[in-house]
């Protein structure tokens, strides 16, 4: 079983993915675009993107699904993990910064919040696609699977709470759950993912 922690140099925001997450797409009110571009110059510096994960060897007994020490229950996770030998279970943040954002500007400005809750969606997905291109590129004999997170199809949201203990991501990312199975920092995710041999 391997089990890392990351930290990552991200790719120039994506403003077509930003307008897209504001629901602003085809947006050219000059008005619009520059408050997407005062969101960024004041979101990006303060992103701290981190990850952490373990991989280990699969074993499918369905509907069970078991590897690193991680058993799960899960007809569609089972599905999603056919023909795979590996799984990698991982979670990721961009940090408090941009909640903190989010927060001031609710108060003062809704268009700079929406932009700021929309930067922060587009960088937790490159952050997400960062790794998975890491991971293929590391595995080039190996087919990496989409990833599955809970509350996906049967997948318990409940899961959070064994993925956040087994990866122990309060310790290793700054990011920890309140007894809604709400995730703080906001802009995180969990998932799972297979490996199959090509």
């Amino acid at each position: 079983m391997i089990k890392e922690r990351r930290t990552y140099q991200l790719p120039e925001v994506n403003r077509r993915e930003v307008l897209r997450y504001a629901k602003a797409q085809g947006s050219s009110d000059k008005e619009t675009l520059d408050c997407m571009e005062r969101a960024i110059s004041e979101i990006t510096p303060v992103i701290a993107p981190r990850l952490c994960f373990l991989r280990a060897p699969l074993e499918l007994r369905p509907p069970d699904v078991a590897f690193g020490g991680l058993e799960i229950r899960s007809h569609d996770l089972c599905k999603a993990l056919k023909g795979c030998t590996e799984a990698i279970a991982f979670a990721g943040t961009i940090g408090l910064d941009v909640d903190r954002a989010i927060a001031k500007y609710s108060r003062l400005s809704p268009v700079m919040a929406l932009f700021c809750q929309a930067i922060g969606a587009e960088r937790i997905e490159a952050l997400c696609d960062a790794f998975c291109d890491e991971v293929r590129s590391q595995n080039p004999q190996m087919l990496l699977k989409p990833r599955f997170s809970p509350g996906f199809g049967d997948l318990a949201l409940d899961l959070q709470k064994t993925l956040t203990q087994t990866l122990d991501t309060t310790r290793q990312i700054g990011m920890s759950l309140n007894g809604s199975l709400l995730m703080s920092p906001s802009k995180s995710v969990t998932a799972i993912m297979g490996l199959s041999p090509l």
